[in-house]
């Protein structure tokens, strides 16, 4: 270790900013990199930290090559690579916590600073939201404030001169921010790959059901998708949002059938109460896209399953925005033979009890709807119950949650009822999605959040198609647990459970988060959901419909330029002289025109004693002033009382042409 000088007027304050930045802009990404990355990051900062205290920890020129090596040998460990959006961001910020410590001037703080806005940027590569926009800029204008104490020639600013400065420059940004983010031209496809990276915050339903797969998302009040509807909504007990479906049953677990098993989609017999609306869902890491149960109309390059499954051509690991029209009330065709027995298919562990209780609602050659409602029937006569902390099951959940423990969450109820059926030789398939919806009054949009994902049952039935039934719904009311993980939940209590009175401080966080929803819901639109179609209807709106990619471009380049030129101008004009530049370039020109002129790059102090040397009779007249501007440029002295005694010491500087 060896002891930091520090060169140029360098404040120890201002490294201590520099590495405070640092580590604020560190925060948000140490979710998404690697563990041994971010432990590479904290110990590298708690070393600036404590070279600030102690300047004889900072390394030394040969220590900081072996920590170099390291920081790399780091990344690749976690990596294998230093590409991708990972990799390359990790690699980033172990590059500049190393030339932290490498600080010596302010030469490197400043380069620092500049290289700050690139990490703040790789931020976007993994989170978009509103909130950390906000917080990137408030360190944005930090960065900046910074940079402007840099710029100082002597002593730094006060923190209120450098965050003014700073503000000053962040709003004056803006109009060519806004000029760019408007006129550039909006592309199909990215300018780039980032590589292969893994998926990151994807969450919502799996493609297959197993007992607690569902109550664990349910805990989660995160949003699942918004819907603008065309018109007035449904009525919120047919608000069930379709997503996979599901045929096969293991014993335990059910799954969809194969892609090619799964064939187009047959027409509907009846279709009736159509309306339009328009989703925003949240990355899924799934191909299939939500819909209003059940969906007739579907966005251009997705497709419509034979089991009316919505599916996207590649996984949704980006919010997607799309349109669909649905059917409220319908009515499905005949299924094929083919897929008639596949949702007859029994699990390998059916008992004879299972066998019994079936055979009961068949007594007297019942048909398929009677057994529908006998089944219904039973579970709400009999002692079960609807809870979020159902027993663990073992390996035949079906047989011991019918007889035994009876008391389950929606995917229980779902997958027996769904088995019994079949006994009775009905064909029936399992559905996942979401039921129910909150209207947000701020933004006139619906939220459907995880915490309304849900399991229901459809089951053929001659006359009547795919019958759509949820067995959650007999349920008795007083056997509806409310636990504590419910009063949790970050939004309302599944649309199932009904609704409760909130208190007073209850309504206030809703409330803020309805707020925070709304403007959450306006930046995807009107930002990241910008599209080029979103740009050519606000160009037509003044007038500039005209333009094609290519004039967007030079469009842009103009308008750019313009502001930007404006801009600097609007700098030149009103930047205000410091007084003692002033003062003193006054006496450099009254010395000049006597032939007394400033060297380039001279001083203050060795520009007096070269005039007084070549001139011994103007000392009593420059001494005085040098002496007053060198304590008020460098020294302590107050300006307040030495600058009006400055200018009286110009006064007294009238310096003649000597006479031959």
């Amino acid at each position: 270790m060896a002891k930091t000088h520090y060169s140029e007027h360098l404040a120890p304050g201002q490294v201590g900013a520099v590495t405070a930045l640092l580590a604020l802009a560190y925060l948000p990404l140490a979710q998404w990199l690697a563990l041994q990355v971010s432990l590479f990051v904290a110990a590298a900062l708690a070393l600036r930290i404590a070279a600030l205290r102690w300047p004889v920890l900072a390394p030394g020129r040969w220590l900081l090559l072996p920590l170099t090596a390291a920081g790399l040998l780091n990344v690749l460990s976690a990596y294998a690579t230093v590409s991708g959006r990972a990799a390359g961001t990790a690699l980033l910020a172990t590059m500049l916590v190393l030339k932290l410590l490498e600080i010596r001037g302010r030469r490197d703080v400043r380069l620092l600073a500049i290289l700050f806005g690139f990490l703040l940027a790789s931020q976007f590569l993994f989170d978009q939201s509103p909130l950390l926009v906000v917080y990137l800029l408030v360190l944005l204008v930090a960065d900046l404030a910074l940079m402007a104490d840099l710029t100082a020639r002597a002593r730094p600013r006060p923190l209120a001169g450098a965050l003014r400065a700073a503000g000053r420059l962040f709003l004056l940004s803006l109009p060519l921010a806004i000029a760019l983010f408007v006129l550039f031209p909006r592309l199909d496809n990215p300018l780039w790959s980032l590589g292969n990276d893994e998926q990151i915050g994807v969450t919502g339903l799996s493609d297959q059901l197993e007992p607690g797969s569902i109550s664990e998302l349910v805990l989660s009040g995160e949003p699942a998708f918004r819907v603008w509807f065309d018109g007035p909504p449904p009525p919120a007990e047919q608000l069930y949002w379709r997503g996979p479906v599901l045929w096969r049953m293991d014993g335990r677990r059910w799954a969809p059938r194969p892609d090619e098993a799964a064939g187009t989609g047959a027409p509907l017999a009846e279709a009736d109460g159509r309306l339009g609306y328009q989703i925003v869902m949240e990355p899924s890491d799934q191909r299939w896209l939500l819909a209003l149960d059940l969906p007739v109309e579907i966005p251009d390059g997705a497709r419509l399953t034979d089991d009316y499954q919505v599916l996207a051509k590649e996984r949704l690991t980006t919010s997607e925005r799309y349109r669909m029209v649905s059917a409220t009330r319908y009515r499905t065709t005949a299924p094929d033979p083919v897929t008639a027995a596949a949702g007859l298919e029994l699990p390998p562990n059916v008992t004879p009890r299972m066998r019994a209780l079936v055979a009961d609602w068949t007594r007297d050659g019942a048909d398929a709807a009677q057994v529908v409602a006998r089944a219904l029937a039973h579970f709400n006569r009999e002692p079960f119950y609807y809870t979020l902390a159902p027993p663990l099951l073992g390996g035949n959940p079906t047989d011991e949650f019918l007889f035994e423990t009876r008391r389950g969450f929606c995917e229980h109820y779902a997958s027996a009822l769904a088995v019994l059926l079949r006994i009775a030789d009905i064909p029936t398939r399992v559905v996942l999605g979401y039921h129910g919806a909150e209207l947000n009054p701020l933004g006139d949009y619906y939220i459907v959040r995880q915490s309304d994902a849900h399991a229901w049952v459809e089951a053929w039935l001659p006359g009547e198609g795919w019958r759509r039934i949820d067995p959650t719904a007999a349920i008795a009311a007083e056997r509806i647990e409310r636990s504590p993980e419910l009063s949790g939940l970050g939004a309302r209590a599944p649309l199932r459970f009904g609704s409760e009175e909130l208190d007073r401080i209850a309504r206030l966080a809703h409330g803020l988060r309805l707020v925070a929803d709304a403007l959450e819901a306006g930046w995807q639109n009107w930002v990241l959901d910008f599209s080029n179609a979103d740009q050519l209807a606000l160009l037509s709106a003044i007038g500039l419909g005209y333009l094609s990619n290519y004039g967007l471009a030079v469009a842009m380049v103009l308008v750019g330029a313009t502001v930007l030129g404006v801009t600097i101008l609007y700098l030149a004009r009103g930047r205000p002289r410091d007084p003692l530049e002033v003062l003193f370039e006054r006496f450099a020109a009254r010395l000049a025109r006597v032939g007394l002129r400033r060297r380039p790059r001279e001083g203050p102090r060795d520009f007096g004693q070269r005039v007084a040397a070549r001139r011994p009779d103007l000392r009593p007249q420059i001494e005085p002033f040098l002496g007053l501007y060198l304590r008020l440029r460098y020294g302590r002295a107050d300006p307040k009382v030495g600058l009006p005694a400055l200018r009286q010491r110009l006064r007294r500087v009238r310096p003649r042409r000597q006479r031959r």
